[in-house]
């Protein structure tokens, strides 16, 4: 599976967001040059987060982005999920039905199925907090950070 690089945007995004030890709102522009993103770019996924409730946004002097709730509070899964929509969204178990004629009896399904009960969990499991504090040391080791 792959994810995008609006997740990959998104999610560096947060972490500068939880990084930030006052917790004051952060410009756009500013991220963007921190973490090498298209400006324009990342202000179209700070949009879809600030409609899925995890970033805060002003505009004005003194305004930015800022996180909407405790970065521990904020999964990974969700991020994913207000940028990318749901995760291993495969057609033959999604809600809405399929028109497999072998749902009935697929090994297959059942994989898909269990992979994406495996998958969602970790991912929800993993807070921007918890990629915050790995970010942290790994610049106190001085090693790169990579997504």
């Amino acid at each position: 599976m792959k994810f995008s690089v609006k997740t990959e945007y998104g999610l560096r995004a947060l972490i500068e967001l939880a990084s930030q030890a006052t917790r004051k709102p952060i410009c756009a522009r500013e991220i963007a040059s921190r973490q090498d993103i298209p400006e324009r770019f990342l202000e179209q996924q700070i949009t879809s987060l600030r409609k899925a409730g995890l970033v805060n946004s002003q505009r004005g002097a003194g305004g930015g982005c800022s996180l909407a709730r405790a970065p521990e509070a904020i999964t990974v899964l969700e991020v994913i999920e207000a940028l990318d929509g749901p995760v291993m969204n495969m057609d033959c178990i999604s809600q809405s039905g399929s028109d497999c004629r072998q749902s009935t009896q697929c090994v297959i399904q059942e994989l898909w199925l269990e992979s994406q009960v495996q998958l969602r969990g970790y991912l929800g499991s993993v807070t921007i907090g918890d990629l915050a504090s790995r970010q942290h040391e790994k610049a106190d080791r001085g090693l790169t950070y990579t997504i």
